[in-house]
């Protein structure tokens, strides 16, 4: 029987009722000494604003915008988006909110028999996300050296300022306007558990328990997202584009080949849910703690882990629509918009569901497979802890996690391998394959797909090799990503008595995955290092009470006054030191030995050279000014300008990596006693109190002059806080 008041609720009988902070409800019977029931509701909302300086303060229109261009504008004010190449970035766009609300019900059954203590379970979430947000309502507004450079198309683009100058001359080379939809998402998460903790001995204990989990697809309550991708299906411009065709074939693929099958499907009220959800998350676990001695125990165990999507496929095409930029569709020799008239065409108006398989024509849509798994954790570890003299605690343990069936984004619309150069560097082979793809010939979409790229009398051959050549691309997901995760973990920690605590703990470790594929049309993904990969971790943290003053070791007796200034004084900190993380080089020439190539980032070569860069660049007659190597002519030498080429070069090497972390924060506090239930703190803080800096990564852009260089600062510098605390 339960007695008490609890949180103002008196319970009788064999019943306890107890609201929780955060919106949780707890119900417990007792049935018997032996069964206990516990039932838990919850609600939980959060809202999310996300709300720019500038909103609702200023007028787009104001800007100096026709007003043919201005009406195109939604009703948001505020300053749009003007991307200008390597300058900073001018305006915003509109970030909207969005609000989670969250109901959960638990329920719990606990069985006591003898050396066994049973628990069976069922677990109800549902996840709801409610949102808007109008984007860039105003349009965004890129200048790139596309058009600016020369005298070539493929001609190296220069340090700085030919980005500016497109801006100075109105020359849009990219952008957009959007037209978004609010969302109503859900997802209903279901879990059922069993649980047997078994005291085989009186110094060894089994755990062993099954869970079953059944996360639903995501939906969204007026069914305005994609859901999948048909790739059988005939395009609706495939027999006017096949006829087109017909007329002016390519040699690489025939007349008869030639096809634009394929479309974004939609949800709708008989196929709600985005993907078909995963029915296989069956979840065992076990585990064993042995009483090896009186102050040694050792711990082991083992489980799979399933990885919740929430709400995740959230892909509004078709309901909110981006109008691109098109500035020009034969690489500069014409062009049909700029910045007076940005729109030529107006807008592209959401459709929803109607167009089908005509939806995001000539653009580069993205969905997912009916069939998706959930990501599989599967966990184990190893250790001992030995209670030492002094009140310490020494722990070591072997930690490790598999993960599998991860989740990984591709394109399904590359061009074919085979059409690739397999050259190191830009060479003839190389060049002639990039003039071959970005060969000019008849458009067989011609008027077929207004309002983009592929609407022109002319396209690039390469976008009739992909395919799905009524796409631009195709970003789709695979399911079978992997990670390997292994750990050695020490800790020793000093539990806290006579007024000081410590803890120290080191973990050495490796993190590989497998979740990217080096090309495109690669089968398999690139086993490499994961950029969460720290292989050195070390933490110490620790209070200290002073023992002088009244109540402590020393001078306990001190008169008030004398307290005041030298008692009740107390100093805690925590420090981190942690290995970089890997640094992910992309299609670059390399001609040494990559595995050797390694970092040394310090404070103090800040705008220096971290890692040899010499291995990235030509040194021949070709990039020398009187026989001696020219930095200038290396960086605008075209053979390092990689394209159209079969990537060999690796991602990610265990030497590479970024700036080590190395932070301290202290704290030092004072407590004024006034009486027994009244007391003042003092505190101060400083955080990266020895201001050590944190350099970003550097450059890796071989044509940038801050190539190999650190130039900036990730972390913050030394920041001191001052408060005072009146607890009573």
């Amino acid at each position: 029987n339960w007695s008490g008041i609890v949180n103002g609720i008196r319970p009788t009988g064999n019943f306890l009722f107890r609201i929780n902070d955060g919106g949780t409800y707890d119900h417990l019977y007792n049935f018997s000494p032996t069964v206990v029931l516990n039932t838990r509701a919850g609600f939980s909302r959060f809202n999310e604003p996300n709300v720019r300086q500038h909103e609702g303060n200023f007028n787009p229109a104001s800007l100096g915008f026709p007003s043919t261009v201005s009406a195109l504008f939604g009703p948001e004010q505020y300053l749009p988006r003007f991307e200008i190449g390597n300058f900073s970035s001018l305006g915003d766009s509109i970030g909207g909110s969005s609000t989670h609300n969250i109901y959960s019900w638990q329920t719990t059954l606990t069985k006591i028999a003898g050396r066994h203590s049973w628990r069976f379970g069922y677990d109800f979430r549902s996840y709801r996300e409610n949102g808007f947000g109008a984007g860039h309502a105003a349009g965004r507004y890129d200048f790139s050296n596309a058009f600016t450079r020369g005298p070539l198309d493929n001609s190296p683009g220069g340090a700085i300022g030919q980005e500016l100058a497109s801006f100075l001359l109105g020359q849009t080379t990219g952008g957009t306007i959007d037209r978004n939809s609010a969302r109503s998402n859900q997802t209903l998460y279901n879990g059922l558990f069993v649980h047997n903790d078994w005291k085989a001995t009186n110094n060894l204990t089994f755990n062993l328990g099954l869970r079953y989990e059944y996360e639903g697809a995501t939906n969204e309550r007026f069914n305005r997202n994609i859901a999948g991708f048909d790739f059988t299906s005939a395009s609706p411009v495939e027999a006017a584009a096949k006829t087109a065709y017909a007329a002016a074939p390519i040699p690489e693929v025939s007349a008869a080949s030639f096809s634009a099958k394929g479309g974004l499907l939609f949800a709708s009220d008989s196929q709600r849910s985005f993907w078909n959800a995963d029915k296989n998350n069956i979840q065992p676990r076990l585990g064993f703690a042995y009483k090896w001695r009186e102050k040694t125990v050792i711990r082991g165990g083992w489980g799979i882990y399933t990885v919740p999507f929430v709400i995740a496929g959230v892909n509004q095409t078709g309901f909110s629509l981006a109008t691109p930029i098109v500035a020009s569709t034969n690489n500069g020799l014409t062009f049909l918009s700029n910045l007076a008239n940005p729109f030529p065409t107006g807008t592209l108006v959401p459709a929803g569901a109607s167009l089908g398989l005509s939806a995001l024509l000539g653009q580069a849509p993205s969905a997912l497979p009916r069939e998706v798994n959930n990501t599989q954790a599967q966990r184990w570890s190893f250790g001992f802890q030995r209670e030492m003299p002094g009140n310490w605690l020494m722990e070591l343990s072997y930690v490790g996690n598999r993960g599998y069936d991860g989740v990984s984004g591709v394109n399904l619309n590359p061009i074919p391998r085979q059409y690739l150069s397999t050259s190191t560097f830009r060479d003839q082979r190389m060049i002639d394959a990039i003039n071959f793809l970005g060969t000019q010939v008849s458009n067989p979409f011609r008027n077929l797909i207004p309002g983009t790229g592929l609407n022109g009398a002319t396209i690039n051959r390469s976008q009739l090799l992909r395919p799905y050549p009524q796409f631009t691309g195709l970003s789709f997901i695979r399911n079978d990503g992997a990670s390997n995760y292994n750990s050695l973990q020490a800790r020793a920690e000093r539990r806290f008595s006579k007024g000081f605590t410590a803890l120290f703990s080191y973990t050495f470790s490796k993190f590989l995955e497998k979740g990217a594929l080096l090309n495109e049309t690669d089968p398999n993904f690139e086993r490499r290092l994961s950029d969460a990969d720290t292989p050195h971790r070390f933490v110490m943290s620790g209070i200290w009470e002073l023992p002088f003053g009244r109540g402590r070791k020393f001078f306990s007796s001190w008169h008030k006054a004398v307290d005041a200034v030298l008692g009740g004084w107390q100093v805690q900190g925590i420090g981190q030191l942690q290995a970089g993380r890997p640094l992910t080089i992309g299609n670059l020439y390399y001609n040494g030995d990559i595995t050797q190539l390694s970092t040394a980032i310090k404070s103090s070569n800040v705008d220096s050279l971290v890692f040899d860069i010499s291995r990235f660049y030509f040194t021949d007659a070709a990039v020398q000014t009187n026989g001696v190597v020219d930095p200038a002519k290396q960086r605008a030498d075209t053979r390092i300008q990689l394209g159209s080429n079969i990537r060999t070069l690796p991602s990610r090497f265990s030497k590479f990596r970024g700036d080590a972390l190395n932070l301290w924060d202290l704290s030092v506090s004072k407590n004024f006693q006034f009486t027994e239930s009244i007391r003042l703190q003092l505190r101060g803080e400083f955080l990266n109190a020895f201001n050590k800096v944190i350099l970003d990564n550097p450059n890796l852009t071989p044509n940038n002059t801050n190539f190999g260089k650190s130039t900036g600062q990730a972390n913050l510098p030394r920041d001191v806080q001052i408060g005072l605390k009146l607890i009573f």
